[in-house]
C-alpha cells in the first residue's frame, strides 16, 4: 500500500500521480478542499462478511479445483486461471479492511453458486435483522438460503426469505435512519413495503433511469451519514431531488467513473476502498478529505462487480 501525498509552502497536500504494477493497491491521503470547509472524516469499526471466489469462473460441469491438469487451470492452486486471480484480488481487499481496523466473518463458497462471492446481493442486514435477497435470474435462487443459514447458526435468529424480488444491499442500502430502495429492473415494487415492513424503518424508492445501472449500488455510493457520491445520469429527476433532500454534501461522478464501477465501492465514514480503474474519482474523493484506497478488482469487472459487491456489512445496532 502506498501513500502518495507531498505538501507544498501553503501546507496544503498535494496528490501525485504514480504508476504501480497491476495487483498492488494505491492509497491517496486525505487533503483539504482548495475552496471551502470539509469537516473531518471519522472512521466507524465495522463487520463485515465476505464469500472467497473459489466456484467463480469454474467449468459449469466441474465447480471444484481437483484437476489442475485441465486446461485453463492454474497448477499451483488448482483453480481455473481466472479464478486464481480473483482469489488474489479478493485476499487483498479482505486483508486491507483487516487491516484498517475491522472484523471480516467468512461465508464457504458451494459448488454451483459462483455468485456466493457477491456477498452485497445476498442480503440487507440492520439491526441485526437479516433479509435475505430474492434474484430474478432462477440460477441463482439457491444462494439466499445458504447465507440464511450461516446467519442462523452465528446468531442472527430474525431473518426473512423475501417474496419480492430485490437484489440485497445492491438494492436495498442503509443510510441513516432509512433505507434508499432501488426502483429499477431487479426490483420488484412490493419489495420496498416488504423490506419496511421487516425492519420498520421507512424506505426511500429512487428510480433508476439508465438500463446500464440495474442496482442502486452501481450508481450510488453512501460515504456517511450525510455524504454520498453518486451518477446523475442514473437517477430520474425526482430521485435526484430525493438525493438532495437526504445528502447535504453530494459528490457527483461523472459517466466514465460510474460505467467503470467506480462507486462500486465500501467506506468507512473515513476510508474509501474502491477498484483501481478510476483514480480521477480517487482523487476527487480524497479532495474532499477521504482516505482512498485503491484495488485491483479486474478478475470481477467481467461481472459488474467491484469492490462493495464482495463485501456485506452486518449492522447490528443500527
Amino acid at each position: 500500500m502506498r501513500l502518495t501525498s507531498c505538501c507544498g509552502r501553503s501546507g496544503r497536500a498535494a496528490l501525485r500521480s504514480e504508476r504501480i504494477s497491476p495487483g498492488v493497491e494505491r492509497a491517496r491521503a486525505p487533503r483539504q478542499r482548495r475552496r471551502g470547509f470539509v469537516a473531518p472524516r471519522a472512521a466507524e469499526v465495522r463487520h463485515y462478511v465476505m464469500c472467497p471466489p473459489v466456484f467463480l469462473d469454474a467449468p459449469a460441469t466441474d465447480r471444484s479445483p481437483a484437476r489442475p491438469d485441465l486446461r485453463g487451470l492454474s497448477a499451483e492452486t488448482g483453480f481455473p486461471a481466472r479464478t486464481s486471480a480473483a482469489m488474489g484480488q479478493w485476499e487483498r481487499l479482505r486483508g486491507t479492511l483487516i487491516a484498517l481496523g475491522h472484523r471480516v466473518s467468512l461465508v464457504s463458497g458451494r459448488p454451483g453458486l459462483p455468485g456466493m462471492v457477491f456477498a452485497a446481493r445476498a442480503a440487507t442486514v440492520v439491526g441485526g435483522r437479516v433479509l435475505g435477497a430474492r434474484p430474478r435470474a432462477a440460477d441463482r435462487s439457491a444462494e439466499t438460503p445458504v447465507y440464511l443459514e450461516w446467519f442462523d447458526r452465528h446468531g442472527f435468529r430474525t431473518s426473512l426469505e423475501p417474496v419480492f424480488a430485490h437484489e440485497g444491499e445492491s438494492d436495498l442500502i442503509p443510510a441513516g435512519p432509512r433505507l434508499l430502495a432501488a426502483a429499477g429492473p431487479l426490483t420488484e415494487p412490493a419489495a420496498h413495503a416488504e423490506a419496511e415492513a421487516f425492519f420498520g424503518l421507512p424506505v426511500l424508492p429512487l428510480e433508476l433511469a439508465d438500463p446500464r445501472f440495474g442496482r442502486l449500488g452501481s450508481a450510488l455510493t453512501v460515504l456517511g451519514e450525510h455524504t454520498a457520491a453518486y451518477y446523475p445520469g442514473a437517477f430520474t429527476p425526482r430521485a435526484q431531488r430525493r438525493l438532495a433532500r437526504i445528502f447535504p454534501e453530494r459528490i457527483e461522478v461523472d459517466e466514465a467513473d460510474a460505467l467503470a464501477l467506480g462507486l462500486d465501492a465500501v467506506s468507512d465514514g473515513h476510508s474509501v476502498l474502491l477498484g483501481d480503474a478510476t483514480p480521477a474519482l480517487a482523487a476527487r474523493l480524497a479532495g474532499r478529505g477521504f482516505r482512498t484506497i485503491e484495488l485491483d478488482m479486474s478478475a470481477f469487472a467481467a461481472h459488474g462487480a467491484s469492490v462493495r459487491s464482495c463485501v456485506l456489512e452486518l449492522r447490528a445496532d443500527r
